[in-house]
């Protein structure tokens, strides 16, 4: 989303390409730290779908907040109706701060749907956080900022992972993109290790991995919450397997690892096998299927499945 405060003029940051730029640049980002899988977006046919909206506060009410300026953009927001159940919104707010770059929620600390970058806020000696002109040209820092938030929003990090800190955080790496701490935030690396919120050895805790906002691939199908062009005739099933085993499909179209994705007709279910090698045994599903027993998909969307085995 595009969001302006009530005074605030219009730098058309939705129509000019800057935003599109700014999202293809984190999910090109994360495609590449997950081996091709990104988060789900809003789209209009082939398009990125950004929503423009006016809020009914000035920039100046809204910078009164300090650092709860999320927290009043969300109120408005959801007053004005963008709150469907299951989707995140992320907001290019075009206005200032001097508390914060940005902010999210964090699920069940903190509830909430919308993570936010501020895109006038200044730090520092009065440094603007965001140049949107940079996303143009390449990854930014506050591209990175708007899919930290959006991962908030998701509930990352759980405070069951090792290295959480400060409220939804990682403490290990300043090149860890959910880092937090005394040294300056450099990311680079989605979860440094695989230990904490991308597929982490940590039973019951909070894993990108298994969550309905990622496994789009680059037909950028569409989100949870709706939106994005309706229902395609074909949808497309992603699997990954790791460790010793292998995966296939009834109806026949997967044999993984080798042909690890295909299309099946749009709400068709679809069973899929493990067979793990000789002395192994699958430990567990992530993604659209959990547990360790059956594994059941029916497609009313793109998703993307998991296997774990282990001798």
């Amino acid at each position: 989303m595009y969001v302006l405060p009530s005074d605030a003029g219009d730098r058309s940051l939705d129509t000019d390409g800057t935003i599109a730029a700014s999202v293809r640049n984190w999910q090109s980002w994360l495609r590449s730290q997950t081996g091709g899988r990104g988060l789900f977006v809003d789209t209009s046919g082939a398009e990125l779908d950004i929503t423009f909206h006016r809020l009914p506060q000035t920039d100046a009410a809204y910078a009164a907040r300090g650092v709860f300026i999320r927290d009043a953009i969300e109120a408005d927001l959801h007053a004005a109706g963008f709150n469907t159940a299951g989707k995140i919104y992320s907001v290019y707010y075009d206005g200032s701060s001097t508390a914060a770059c940005g902010g999210g929620p964090w699920p069940p600390a903190l509830p909430g749907n919308v993570g936010a970058v501020y895109t006038r806020a200044t730090f520092g000696a009065g440094q603007l956080c965001y140049i949107p002109s940079r996303s143009l040209a390449g990854i930014q820092y506050m591209d990175y900022a708007i899919i930290h938030e959006a991962f908030h929003a998701m509930g990352i990090v759980g405070t069951c992972a090792p290295n959480h800190t400060r409220s939804g955080h990682v403490s290990d790496s300043p090149t860890d993109l959910m880092y937090a701490g005394d040294q300056g935030w450099v990311p680079s690396v989605l979860d440094l290790g695989r230990n904490d919120y991308f597929e982490a050895p940590v039973a019951g805790c909070v894993d990108l991995a298994d969550s309905p906002y990622f496994g789009a691939t680059e037909s950028a199908p569409p989100p949870p919450g709706g939106g994005g062009g309706g229902t395609p005739s074909k949808v497309k099933l992603t699997v990954g397997v790791s460790g010793p085993g292998r995966v296939s499909s009834s109806p026949a179209g997967i044999s993984c690892p080798g042909k690890c994705s295909a299309t099946f007709a749009s709400g068709k279910a679809v069973v899929l096998r493990p067979t793990p090698a000789k002395g192994a045994k699958l430990v567990r599903w992530s993604g659209s299927c959990k547990g360790a027993k059956a594994c059941r998909v029916t497609l009313d969307a793109p998703r993307s499945v998991k296997a774990l085995f282990k001798r």
